[in-house]
């Protein structure tokens, strides 16, 4: 392929969606398009490349080594399309593009700031824009900030990255949860020996801190979503900290009534790259946030994060 022309395009988002769905039956869905359709899709631009980019039949869907090549080079592309699209859109004035976001895991139920609100705001006064809404582990997010693969973010950061600004909004209280069944359900005070008796499970990017703070020396289970780590705790196997507002929302799960020291505050900020705020998108929503802080009462909760509150 020596000059990539509109039809190149197309077949490239439609190989990047099958790829992301997981084969051809799932992308069927996503695209609202027939099986066959994407398969003749498929072989197009497999003849346009000059070579196979995927294996696809009754033993499944897989990349080969130069289909994942294409398909790291596709993120690397759109991702710069739709840069580019935000950048035209910024020397415009007019408010259209791409924002990509960011966001940890049971957002929706934090009462301390109403990102429903915001987004419903930034939306209402950006019409033409193309919200990508991602969650992502804060490690990753930072990451992808740097890259430029997202364009803001919002989570819990604990150590702050050279080149990316940090936008204090809340804390968010943790705490211990247990099964309704377990132990130390009905107990009062329960003490850091009390919890070391116990198997804990975390999440990924949170389990160093977790851990240190109840004395445990390894995890007994590790996850990456918070779902996935209630449906453990559920089990009645595991304990393991959850934030206040979302465990408390979930039945059958009981948080654990431990001495107060045991419990922290996570402090959350919302991120992006240092000078992306010239991009009027990312201008907007900074200004959409810093307004709701003020207007929704949330100024009381906006402030950085101490020594005493360090995970």
């Amino acid at each position: 392929m020596r000059r990539v022309q509109d039809v190149d395009l197309k077949l490239l988002r439609v190989f990047k969606a099958i790829v992301e769905a997981g084969g051809l039956v799932g992308a069927q869905l996503t695209l609202n398009v027939s099986q066959s359709t994407l398969s003749s899709q498929l072989a197009d631009l497999e003849k346009r490349l000059g070579f196979r980019v995927c294996y696809r039949g009754r033993s499944g869907f897989s990349l080969t080594k130069a289909g994942q090549q294409i398909y790291d080079a596709c993120e690397d592309l759109f991702s710069a399309a739709d840069r580019f699209q935000n950048a035209a859109a910024s020397i415009s004035g007019e408010l259209k593009g791409v924002l990509r976001m960011g966001i940890v895991d049971a957002m929706i139920s934090n009462p301390s700031w109403d990102l429903p609100r915001i987004l419903g705001e930034f939306n209402d006064r950006a019409k033409k824009t193309v919200i990508e809404l991602s969650i992502d582990s804060p490690g990753d997010m930072e990451r992808m900030v740097l890259e430029g693969a997202r364009d803001v973010a919002v989570g819990p950061f604990f150590r702050k990255t050279v080149g990316i600004v940090y936008l204090p909004l809340f804390k968010e209280l943790h705490a211990i949860f247990c099964a309704g069944e377990h132990p130390l359900a009905s107990k009062r005070d329960v003490t850091t020996a009390q919890l070391q008796q116990y198997p804990f499970v975390a999440r990924r990017y949170l389990h160093r801190y977790d851990l240190e703070r109840v004395g445990h020396l390894s995890p007994a289970a590790v996850v990456e979503a918070m779902e996935a780590q209630s449906l453990l705790i559920k089990s009645c196997r595991y304990i393991g900290y959850l934030p206040v507002h979302y465990g408390e929302t979930l039945s059958g799960l009981c948080r654990i009534n431990t001495i107060p020291e045991i419990e922290y505050l996570s402090p959350f900020y919302l991120i992006h790259k240092a000078n992306a705020d010239e991009n009027l998108l990312v201008r907007n929503v900074v200004n959409r946030v810093k307004d709701n802080s003020i207007s929704r009462g949330y100024e009381h909760r906006v402030v950085p994060p101490d020594d005493n509150n360090r995970l």
